[in-house]
């Protein structure tokens, strides 16, 4: 060691590509921005990481809520609508929630941190929740959802009850309650089912908006893209090849508009009680629902056989995966169409 030259730096020994795949291990986008503060070496090698995972932070304005309010809206309006078309329901509802200054501080938030990276590969966002939206913690009803996209939606998995408990008692005579079907239109709970069913679309595009207004200012082609939310409700997944099927139909020199929902066939399992042997656990009021474009239904039956793999990477994958193909055991499910929205 030179006593002129201080201490060696063992870190400056590592090659620059070594330095890369530790920051790629890293993930946090403002953690690996923190880094290129460090040092010139740094600054330059930081944007070349390929494996960038984004937390935004929820907005510190002390506006009310808008959550519940939201909930109970929807619910208001599936109420009286629920024999007339949904388009009508989603135009009202929509157009209300974009008038929103969270997104947009979200979307510069968001673009703000990303623009310090230039390759990247495998980009993961996790938007804020506040704690009353329909189905996260703390609220009456379990619900999980994933969403696919390219240039529109490809297929959008719910999965939902009004409780997810533990079982404590002992099998119960329910042994074929995989046969049973409660008869939902004459109670609340289509209504309920529709609602979760809305919601989960609504956050869908919405998300699948707010990357297009992302990859709009910045000329990045990803391998994969997932944007979920802090409460793990929902995914919404791109692949790369979808991501390159959304690039080509954007047209650079027009405004960034909202995602729409093709003509949709949905198809929805319903069991009164559902218990799953395996993982002990019980599901009230299980549904599950498969959203898929219109044009892609000849498809559908053979691909119900890989719902359960859905959920992977879940804190409670076991469990869904579980609960999906007791689900898909109920042969008779509900049908229904659904125009464009």
């Amino acid at each position: 060691m030179n006593e002129d030259q201080g201490p060696d730096d063992h870190f400056d020994r590592l090659s620059d590509e070594l330095v890369t795949l530790i920051f790629n291990k890293v993930l946090d986008a403002k953690s690996l921005c923190r880094c290129s503060v460090v040092s010139k070496r740094f600054a330059s090698l930081i944007p070349q990481t390929d494996n960038v995972s984004l937390v935004v932070p929820s907005s510190n304005s002390s506006k009310p809520n808008r959550g519940t309010f939201f909930i109970v809206f929807l619910k208001y309006l599936v109420g009286k609508l629920i024999t007339k078309p949904l388009q009508f329901l989603y135009q009202t509802v929509v157009p209300k929630l974009s008038v929103n200054s969270e997104e947009d501080e979200t979307y510069q938030f968001t673009t703000e941190v990303l623009r310090n990276f230039i390759n990247i590969k495998r980009l993961s966002i996790q938007l804020p929740c506040h704690g009353d939206e329909l189905g996260s913690k703390g609220t009456d009803y379990f619900l999980r959802w994933k969403a696919e996209f390219g240039r529109e939606l490809e297929s959008c998995v719910v999965l939902g009850a009004t409780s997810f408990h533990r079982s404590s008692s002992t099998p119960s005579s329910h042994k074929k309650h995989k046969q049973l079907r409660e008869p939902m239109s004459a109670t609340d709970e289509l209504k309920t089912r529709v609602v979760w069913m809305i919601s989960c679309l609504i956050a869908a595009s919405t998300r699948h908006w707010l990357l297009k207004q992302i990859i709009a200012d910045r000329p990045m082609n990803p391998q994969s893209v997932m944007i979920s939310d802090s409460s793990k409700q929902g995914r919404l997944i791109m692949g790369e090849e979808q991501f390159k099927e959304l690039r080509r139909s954007m047209n650079p020199t027009a405004p960034v508009e909202r995602t729409m929902v093709p003509a949709v066939r949905v198809k929805l399992w319903h069991v009164p009680v559902l218990e799953l042997p395996a993982s002990g656990r019980v599901m009230n009021g299980a549904t599950l629902i498969v959203i898929r474009p219109a044009e892609r239904t000849m498809k559908m039956e053979s691909e119900d056989e890989g719902l359960g793999d859905c959920f992977e990477g879940e804190e409670e994958e076991e469990d869904l995966r579980e609960a999906v193909r007791e689900m898909l055991k109920v042969k008779k499910p509900y049908k229904i169409e659904m125009d464009s929205l």
